[in-house]
């Protein structure tokens, strides 16, 4: 919460998904009315529909589920304006291990780049345990129990964020290992070898996504949210194998920005130069 609220003040996005104790309980029925009619439209709403059911069919449901919907919701907010710069930022709390949330701007979803992007990410923080950042800070010096980074692409803003959490002594060696993956792959970019990996696992895990009904209605309702065209699942595997290493490393150029990099962190490190709360 406390990472949201540095990079995006009072914007939305700034704004804890909870709540807080106060809020919840403040809230009335009026409220819930109000912000159901402002929020929910038939102009925002996006459908994903797979199975076997017919448009006739599924025309009738979707009029008795979302024909009582105002024609047109509440204006959506102004894109977010990021002013923080690279740096830390501890936020104390009493326990033994400290948390680090870390990131900074990166790319739209429709940017040409984004793919590119997705590849290096897969290289730089995927999930599994062959990552570069999971290999520097887990594997080679045991700093925490995992790392991992991923992109965030909200409808009028992307970030590249990462996450870790390491003892309140180790903390600071592991940022500044993170710091060092996060120069690295700017300036050298990624191998082939690398590069080859990556394409193979995303273009054979691809497939796996379509595994039922519900699974293909979440992917048809998302092409949608992100103005994808219909044929994009034909063609997204093609669209990853031609990439190319001078490509994907113009685009690490691009998205990895080291001083920009922020990173806030929860618990009582020690050793870590950076503003305090």
């Amino acid at each position: 919460d406390r990472f949201n609220e540095l990079f995006f003040g009072d914007h939305p996005y700034g704004k804890s998904k909870e709540g807080t104790a106060e809020s919840v309980s403040a809230l009335t029925r009026d409220d819930m009315v109000q912000i159901h009619g402002r929020a929910l439209s038939r102009e925002n709403a996006v459908v994903g529909a797979a199975g076997d059911i017919t448009p006739e069919e599924l025309g009738a449901l979707l009029d008795h589920l979302l024909g009582g919907l105002p024609a047109t919701g509440a204006a959506l907010p102004d894109a977010p304006e990021i002013t923080l710069d690279g740096g830390a930022t501890v936020v104390d709390f009493p326990t033994p291990q400290s948390v680090a949330q870390f990131g900074h701007e990166g790319l739209l979803r429709d940017d040409p780049d984004f793919l590119a992007a997705y590849l290096l990410n897969e290289v730089f923080g995927g999930s599994g345990m062959t990552s570069r950042i999971f290999t520097a800070v887990r594997k080679d010096r045991g700093l925490t129990y995992g790392a991992y980074a991923y992109l965030a692409a909200f409808r009028d803003l992307g970030m590249v964020l990462g996450y870790f959490a390491s003892s309140n002594e180790t903390m600071a060696e592991a940022i500044e290992v993170v710091r060092d993956e996060w120069r690295k792959i700017a300036t050298e970019g990624i191998t082939q070898e690398e590069l080859d990996a990556a394409k193979r696992f995303l273009t054979g895990a691809y497939p796996l996504r379509f595994d039922g009904n519900s699974s293909i209605a979440g992917i048809l309702a998302g092409m949608q949210f992100d103005y994808f065209p219909i044929d994009y699942v034909n063609n997204r595997n093609d669209m990853v194998m031609a990439l190319t290493l001078e490509e994907v490393n113009r685009v690490a150029r691009r998205l990895y920005l080291p001083d920009m990099l922020h990173f806030v962190v929860v618990g009582q490190p020690s050793g870590i130069e950076g503003e305090a709360e």
